[in-house]
């Protein structure tokens, strides 16, 4: 069953399970279209009101998705920084699609990607996107896990608290998580973020060492490794700030040999 209300720009497709579910649930699943799933005996009339008192925060998330999605629009001439490794994107009119070519300069940890133009089309701008990050992901883990985990170390040590093993891993959304005999795993996407957010990450997965869950317990005791733990906990509810950062212009010797031969210099 899919409903929209009247004043609402959201659909929303209805999902009920013949489960023991006592809760509904709503997540985004694309551009303006939610999924809300529901307890077998909740009937229409409560999931309208379900929908009607949640539509301040599906406003948010469809305006954090909009925003996410422009970033990810990968144009010409364009790189992407990151602290351990940068892409560099061009266009080339001499190769065919889905034909690209790759130049890797390991040394000062730098890629250039020459795309035919079609990769540029709107259609085609989130598996370009999902393409770079991937490969980007892999460089940056391939140069940065060993600072990651040395730096959890440091803060291990700083507070007294024994890991048997620190280890780094590439995984969608789950940004780190303690083992029941102490081993975290931190997820390689903490490169993309600033310092401050892969130091809560670590104090977070530390604070499990003590404490197996998220009691109240826990928080006071995170709060004691981390002060202000709640407000990173909650920046990192948006997954830009553990994405690959949105690419910004250029200025490299192969584009300013361009820039000539198209002004005739």
């Amino acid at each position: 069953m899919t409903t929209n209300l009247d004043t609402s720009p959201f659909q929303v497709d209805i999902e009920r399970r013949a489960t023991r579910r006592r809760s509904a649930s709503l997540r985004h699943v694309a551009k303006n279209r939610f999924v809300l799933v529901l307890p077998p005996n909740a009937d229409d009339a409560w999931a309208q009101n379900f929908i009607a008192s949640r539509q301040g925060w599906m406003q948010k998330v469809h305006e954090r998705a909009t925003k996410l999605r422009r970033a990810q629009i990968i144009s010409p001439n364009s790189q992407i920084v990151t602290e351990y490794f940068t892409l560099r994107i061009f266009r080339d009119d001499t190769l065919e699609y889905p034909k690209y070519r790759t130049v890797l300069n390991s040394a000062e940890g730098v890629a250039e990607f020459h795309l035919p133009k079609k990769f540029f089309a709107s259609k085609n701008a989130e598996n370009l996107y999902t393409h770079l990050e991937k490969y980007l992901l892999a460089q940056t883990m391939k140069r940065g896990k060993d600072a990651l985990v040395e730096r959890a170390r440091q803060v291990a040590k700083q507070h007294g608290i024994r890991v048997k093993e620190f280890f780094v891993a590439v995984q969608k959304s789950r940004l780190g998580y303690c083992t029941h005999d102490d081993r975290i795993m931190l997820n390689a996407r903490l490169l993309f973020a600033p310092q401050k957010l892969r130091d809560y990450v670590i104090c977070h997965e530390l604070a499990h060492t003590k404490h197996k869950n998220h009691s109240k317990q826990y928080w006071a005791y995170l709060e004691t490794l981390f002060p202000g733990a709640k407000a990173c906990d909650k920046m990192l509810r948006d997954s830009s700030v553990y994405s690959m950062p949105s690419p910004r212009p250029t200025d490299t010797p192969l584009l300013k040999e361009r820039k000539r031969e198209r002004n005739g210099g």
